[in-house]
């Protein structure tokens, strides 16, 4: 009897072992799950910041060609009022006429 009892005693603990390490094999399964669940997630988030970050280099890229163009067209503005004051300097002074006084408020 000693020896019946001994292997019902070693079949119960190896039963309990079973079963505990089923429920560490279906907590493990679930922790996958949510992790593939959480990469998926993580993936799409990545794949939207990248669509955002491309969409913004194109308007940075714009916007500086933009401004660049803005730029000639404002340089051209200033030579041409710098050329049409030294013009109006030399008629002024082939004819001999001085500017009035810019007065203190200016």
């Amino acid at each position: 009897m000693g020896e019946i009892e001994e292997l019902r005693r070693r079949l119960e603990a190896l039963e309990a072992e079973v079963h505990g390490l089923a429920e560490q094999q279906a907590a493990t399964r679930h922790l996958a799950v949510n992790s593939d669940r959480d990469v998926a997630a993580l993936q799409q988030q990545r794949r939207a910041d990248v669509q955002l970050m491309q969409a913004l280099r194109t308007t940075q890229l714009e916007h500086s060609k933009t401004l660049a163009e803005h730029s000639n067209v404002l340089g051209a503005l200033v030579a041409g009022q710098v050329a049409m004051m030294e013009h109006l300097q030399a008629i002024t002074d082939h004819l001999g006429i001085t500017p009035p006084e810019q007065s203190s408020q200016d």
